[in-house]
C-alpha cells in the first residue's frame, strides 16, 4: 500500500464509522501482533463546528486494529477496534459543549479504548482548573439497549473513580442518506 492513500484512507473511515476527526503524523506504520494494526504516533483529534475547529487532544499512540477478512482488498479496509494510548485531552467551556453534542449521537458499536492518558480542564484564561488522569476509557453503541456507553475509570485529586454513563440515542435523527466523508472526496 501506498503509505499516504492508506494514512488518508484510515483518516476517512475513523470519521465516518467513529465521527472521530483525525489529523494523523507521518510517522505511520502497519503491525502485526498482536492483531494487524496500524500504529500511528503523535496525532490530534479534532472536534468541529459550523465556525471553527478545535483540537481537543493530543495522541502518543493512536493503534488503528483493521480485519483480516479483507485486508488485502485495500478499498474494503474494516477497522475493528480504535486504541488511544497516553493522549493528553484539553477541554475548554466550549470544546466540553461539543463533546456533549458528540455524545449525543450514535457511536459506533466498535470499541474506541484510552488507556493512560489525561484531561485537562481549562478555564476561559487556558488555565488549568483540574487533571484528571485515565487509567481506562471504553466507548461505543450497545445495539440491545439503543444507548452509547462511556465506561471510565481514573483519578482526580488523587481519589480513584469509576464512571458508567448510558446516554439515550434519538435515532429518528440519524439521516442515513447523507454522504459520508469518503463519498464527497
Amino acid at each position: 500500500y501506498d503509505k499516504s492513500w492508506v494514512q488518508s484512507r484510515v483518516e476517512i473511515k475513523l470519521f465516518d464509522e467513529f465521527n472521530i476527526n483525525i489529523s494523523t503524523s507521518s510517522d505511520f506504520a502497519y503491525r502485526i501482533l498482536p492483531s494487524p494494526h496500524f500504529l500511528i504516533k503523535d496525532s490530534k483529534m479534532l472536534l468541529e463546528d459550523s465556525e471553527k475547529i478545535y483540537p481537543i487532544a493530543d495522541i502518543k499512540n493512536l493503534k488503528v486494529f483493521v480485519s483480516q477478512g479483507n485486508f488485502f482488498d485495500k478499498k474494503k479496509i474494516k477497522i475493528n477496534e480504535v486504541i488511544v494510548d497516553q493522549a493528553n485531552f484539553s477541554l475548554k467551556k466550549n470544546t466540553i459543549k461539543l463533546f456533549n453534542d458528540f455524545s449525543s449521537n450514535k457511536f459506533s458499536k466498535r470499541k474506541i479504548k484510552i488507556n493512560k492518558s489525561k484531561i485537562f480542564f481549562k478555564d476561559g484564561l487556558n488555565e488549568i482548573i483540574s487533571i484528571v488522569k485515565i487509567n481506562n476509557a471504553q466507548l461505543y453503541f450497545d445495539d440491545t439497549t439503543l444507548v452509547n456507553i462511556i465506561n471510565f475509570s481514573g483519578e482526580s485529586f488523587k481519589v480513584p473513580f469509576n464512571i458508567n454513563f448510558q446516554n439515550s440515542v434519538d435515532l429518528s435523527l440519524i439521516h442515513i442518506s447523507e454522504p459520508t466523508r469518503q463519498e464527497a472526496i
